[in-house]
């Protein structure tokens, strides 16, 4: 059964301590910053008064356009999420939760229930990712957004300054990724299981909390029902009727 992104996305990002400012900027690759030009430009579509003249069907017709385009691709960067979010990335949840405050109330469910289920869609067809791939995938973003900056003549000229060595990541900072990511699905299996889904818990420990060292096992057990019953505040008053799609 599809489930739907708690509304609340950005405290989702503040439990998991994720900054929303230059650093998120930095990670975003070409291809991401190309899906969010596309849904701008939807959203100011969507959002501009009507020209002179224009009728109420057309007007109709192109609010359901900008609607569909961004509902689709919310559904896309939902997919993107998931990976990012188990290296410690909140890029595309935190531009995708600035968007949704760009559209009015009565849309924002729409693109949340898109963006949950491309997160629910790549949850269950992607493995989870090791420290090393974090790695390759991050450094591959990284090179992605190079090449697509241009550089005026006056930088090119300037001599290549050494790079700083980075630092690898240690073995605590790994340790607190892993709670992180143990926290994020515990408070996102709280709304699967009220809508029926019996087996999440158990599938959760499985596929995240088993798969971790033995040694940050237990912690991240703690970690994961914090999140469960973080999940449960932010639901509070829920219906089945939510549940629905």
């Amino acid at each position: 059964m599809r489930t739907r992104l708690v509304p609340t996305l950005i405290l989702l990002m503040l439990t998991l301590g994720f900054g929303l400012g230059a650093s998120a900027q930095q990670n975003l690759d070409q291809g991401l910053s190309s899906i969010l030009a596309i849904i701008d430009k939807a959203i100011a579509e969507f959002n501009a008064p009507p020209a002179e003249g224009t009728g109420a069907d057309a007007l109709k017709r192109q609010k359901e356009t900008a609607s569909a385009t961004i509902v689709n691709l919310s559904r896309t960067l939902g997919k993107l999420s998931y990976s990012r979010l188990q290296c410690g990335q909140a890029d595309v949840l935190a531009e995708f939760t600035a968007r949704v405050q760009q559209m009015p109330e009565d849309y924002r469910d729409a693109m949340r229930d898109a963006f949950q289920a491309g997160f629910d869609q790549s949850k269950e067809e992607s493995p989870l990712l090791s420290d090393d791939e974090c790695k390759r995938l991050t450094a591959s973003r990284s090179r992605g957004e190079k090449k697509a900056q241009p550089k005026v003549a006056a930088e090119a000229e300037k001599p290549a300054e050494p790079k700083a060595e980075k630092k690898p990541e240690t073995e605590e900072e790994q340790r607190l990724r892993a709670l992180r990511l143990a926290e994020i699905t515990g408070q996102l299996a709280w709304k699967r299981k009220f809508c029926g889904d019996k087996g999440v818990t158990r599938r959760d420990f499985n596929e995240v909390i088993a798969k971790m060292p033995e040694a940050w096992r237990e912690d991240a057990k703690k970690a994961y029902w914090k999140g469960y019953q973080h999940g449960k505040r932010l639901n509070k008053g829920l219906k089945q009727s939510a549940c629905a799609g």
